[in-house]
């Protein structure tokens, strides 16, 4: 009995070593796992995206102001799941750039309330639509990275 205890022991502590069966499942199951989280996340960002764009076409700065701020929470909360996953090395660089995004389009998010809050007040706003602008192209920039490393594209 004790033999078969040690090696029930024994079993665990290999199948959590890196290349064992176990740890490839549970490293496939995180990646399928984030991938997952990316898509649900693209979906809502796409939403606060869509917003922005009908309310800076229809000069709404009232609209606009609503849809950066939920920019803001959605990105924050998609960081903060994002960090959560432990994926394997081929995703690991592209789970960076995700992350990079999501912070350039939260800061996108928060120049852009910035700047309504502003036009909405009468006094300006271009500065701050303008460094909205930079953070969005740089966020459009690494989402493209991580789609390409994540081989999505």
């Amino acid at each position: 009995m004790d033999g078969w205890g040690f090696a029930g022991s024994q079993n665990v502590e290999n199948a959590s070593q890196p290349g064992s069966p176990l740890s490839t499942i549970q490293s496939t199951y995180q990646d399928i796992a984030w991938g997952t989280n990316v898509q649900k996340n693209l979906k809502i960002l796409k939403t606060d995206l869509d917003g922005i764009s009908g309310a800076v076409n229809n000069s709404d700065y009232v609209t606009l102001a609503v849809y950066a701020r939920q920019t803001v929470n959605d990105t924050q909360n998609a960081i903060q799941e994002n960090d959560q996953y432990t994926v394997s090395p081929k995703l690991q660089d592209a789970q960076n750039e995700w992350r990079m995004a999501l912070l350039d389009y939260n800061s996108a998010g928060q120049f852009l309330l910035k700047g309504a809050n502003e036009a909405k007040n009468g006094t300006g706003g271009a500065e701050y639509f303008q460094k909205a602008n930079v953070s969005s192209n740089s966020g459009t920039d690494h989402l493209k990275r991580a789609s390409e490393l994540a081989g999505t594209t």
